[in-house]
C-alpha cells in the first residue's frame, strides 16, 4: 500500500513538472514567421568559394513583407517570393540588383548567386541554418543572424 501510494505522488510530481515545461516553452516558429525574424548570412555554397564584400561585408539576405533582399556580394538585390511554409517550398522571383562594377570574380560569383536563387524550390531549417535547394543544384546554406 505505501508503495503504491509513493508511485501515485511520483506520478502525480512528473505530471505537474511536464506540464509546467510545457506552458513555459515558448511557441516554435513557423517557416514564414522565422525566416521574416533573421537576416540570413551565407556560410556555404559547395564548390563555390563564398566571397565577402568590401570591408568583410558578407552575402545577407532578409526576407520581409513577400521580397528577399539584401546583400549578394558586390550589389544590393531585391526580388518577391512566394511561400509555401506548410510544405516548405519557396520560389524567389526575378531579382532585381543595383550595378555597381565590381572586381569581376565577385561580380560573376553574383551572377551564379542570383541564378541559383531563381532556381530554389524547397527550403529547410535544421538548427541555426536555412538550406535553400534547387533541383539537379548544390543547396546554399545560411546561417541565421539577429535583425540589425
Amino acid at each position: 500500500m505505501r508503495h503504491a501510494a509513493l508511485l501515485c505522488i511520483a506520478s502525480l510530481m512528473l505530471s505537474a513538472c511536464t506540464n509546467l515545461t510545457t506552458v513555459s516553452s515558448p511557441p516554435a516558429l513557423d517557416a514564414s514567421q522565422r525566416l521574416q525574424a533573421h537576416r540570413w548570412e551565407l556560410v556555404y555554397w559547395e564548390g563555390t568559394p563564398v566571397p565577402h564584400g568590401d570591408n568583410g561585408e558578407p552575402v545577407i539576405l532578409t526576407f520581409a513583407d513577400g521580397r528577399v533582399s539584401g546583400h549578394t556580394g558586390c550589389n544590393r538585390s531585391s526580388a518577391g517570393y512566394e511561400l509555401d511554409a506548410a510544405a516548405m517550398q519557396l520560389r524567389i522571383l526575378a531579382p532585381l540588383s543595383t550595378r555597381m562594377a565590381c572586381e569581376e570574380g565577385r561580380m560573376a560569383f553574383e551572377a551564379s548567386l542570383l541564378k541559383a536563387l531563381q532556381g530554389v524550390r524547397t527550403l529547410r531549417l535544421d538548427g541555426p541554418h536555412l538550406y535553400l535547394e534547387a533541383p539537379g543544384q548544390v543547396a546554399l546554406k545560411l546561417h541565421e543572424r539577429e535583425l540589425q
